[in-house]
């Protein structure tokens, strides 16, 4: 049985320097890249009896297992690590050593994004090809704040707000549909950024997006003020890799999720 020791986020390049040194540690050791909801099956087709720390890794909490990015394993009897790429592993893949290649070819890569920043106050929208921005629109509007008064004028308020939110949703929107328009057949990935509630809002009233479900991931950026500058800086948060150390921990019948944030960067 295993346990969550520490857990950090890495830069690519703060990874690509923790994977060298990974790779000059000498030991009997294993690599799994494993795709999304794919690592019970993958680990019962392996028939790998003979590596006998294997089974700890079914004791993983059920947060990493079911990473929507899949999971990358770099395992062995005193070191034992899960990462959870940015952006999803489609590949199934056992090494018998500390392998790193497939992790650095799927960082590597200029993936093709679209990102939405959105809060009832304004929007960011753009098109990322790699760490470039292709291209962009940041819009603003003034929503009313919450009201404490009751009776006819909470009312009056509360559909004055509900009018406002539609109207910076469907401007959004549409601003969505037209910066995304000429790269749709090529975008990899969307990433949603702001406040949560109001993108779940968001999404239920923008159809265009709807549309791109099978693209978007369910991570949800961590942005103040959708502002162009915060639209600029989100490719360094978009790339972060979560790195997770795990040590042995006592028999459990559930070692629960993964709580609490990550530590470094």
């Amino acid at each position: 049985m295993v346990e969550v020791a520490e857990r950090y986020e890495m830069t690519w390049r703060r990874l690509e320097r923790w994977l060298a040194e990974l790779q000059q540690t000498e030991a009997e050791s294993i690599a799994l890249y494993v795709k999304p909801g794919h690592l019970l099956d993958y680990l019962g087709s392996l028939g790998l009896e003979q590596v006998a720390w294997l089974h700890e890794i079914e004791g993983l909490p059920a947060d990493l297992i079911e990473s929507e990015t899949g999971l990358v394993l770099f395992w062995s009897e005193a070191c034992k690590y899960v990462l959870l790429p940015p952006f999803p592993v489609d590949v199934d893949q056992f090494f018998p050593a500390w392998d790193t290649s497939y992790l650095r070819a799927l960082l590597d890569k200029k993936y093709l994004l679209g990102v939405v920043l959105l809060r009832l106050g304004g929007y960011s929208v753009g098109v990322f090809e790699g760490d470039q921005l292709l291209t962009s629109k940041t819009g603003t509007r003034f929503v009313k704040g919450r009201h404490k008064a009751g009776g006819r004028s909470q009312k009056r308020f509360a559909r004055r707000r509900e009018e406002q939110a539609r109207w910076i949703f469907d401007k959004a929107c549409s601003v969505v549909a037209t910066q995304f328009a000429p790269y749709e057949e090529r975008l990899d990935y969307v990433f949603l950024g702001g406040d949560r509630l109001t993108l779940h809002s968001f999404l239920k009233r923008c159809e265009y997006l709807q549309r791109l479900a099978a693209k978007t991931m369910a991570r949800v950026l961590h942005v103040g003020k959708p502002r162009h500058e915060a639209l600029r800086g989100v490719p360094s948060q978009i790339w972060k890799t979560r790195v997770f150390v795990l040590r042995d921990g006592p028999e459990q019948p559930d070692s629960g999720p993964v709580g609490g944030g990550f530590i470094r960067s």
